[in-house]
């Protein structure tokens, strides 16, 4: 009787090692992409791998990518890289952690895409100051937006002839790019008269 009793002590005292949740009331989970899983808890998003353990602990600044897979979109892993975003001055500002959850590149693109090959498209904000108003004490600033290619360091490796005006928006709008990674070093630009030119890198 006592075997028995203990046998059961022993096999109902492995039950949590052996079942044990990982996490708990989340409110989504997506699907795994490069061996990892973004899970939603509130406002803020994890990863979790095929282990069930929880490799990146929940945080606010993810971004989203869509899926070439399905028509939808949900945070993931590109080439060992996920998109996360930070406010600055009213307006967002892109980098990318890896797998570790470690900002490897900082946010300071106003877009960013995926890696693609190891590389990707970044817009960032030209600033020139042209001179100054003496009446009103103030700077004559020119802004404009400029597209680049960077590698997996965040080293610009091409610029994009592309700028355009640009004046900081008061709704967080996101700039679109007017370029595009169409195969392995070679891009897609569009011109201002809306005709494309196609260079390597």
């Amino acid at each position: 009787m006592i075997k028995k009793m203990l046998i059961l002590f022993i096999c109902f005292g492995m039950q949590p090692l052996l079942f044990s949740q990982v996490l708990k009331n989340v409110d989504a989970i997506f699907p795994f992409h490069e061996n990892l899983a973004a899970v939603k808890k509130g406002n803020e998003w994890a990863f979790i791998n095929k282990d069930g353990e929880k490799v990146i602990d929940f945080r606010s600044d993810i971004v989203f990518s869509k899926s070439t897979k399905k028509n939808s979109s949900y945070p993931m892993f590109v080439e060992g890289k996920c998109l996360i975003k930070k406010e600055v001055n009213n307006e967002y500002r892109y980098g990318y952690i890896d797998i570790k959850g470690t900002i490897i590149i900082e946010p300071q693109y106003l877009n960013a895409t995926n890696f693609t090959d190891g590389y990707a498209m970044i817009i960032k904000p030209d600033v020139t100051t042209m001179g100054s108003n003496n009446v009103l004490g103030k700077k004559m600033i020119y802004s404009k937006l400029e597209e680049y290619i960077i590698d997996s360091s965040g080293k610009i490796i091409k610029f994009l002839d592309n700028s355009r005006a640009y004046i900081p928006s008061k709704t967080k709008e996101v700039p679109k790019f007017k370029s595009k990674l169409i195969a392995p070093n070679i891009v897609a630009i569009e011109t201002k008269n809306g005709k494309w030119n196609i260079e390597k890198f």
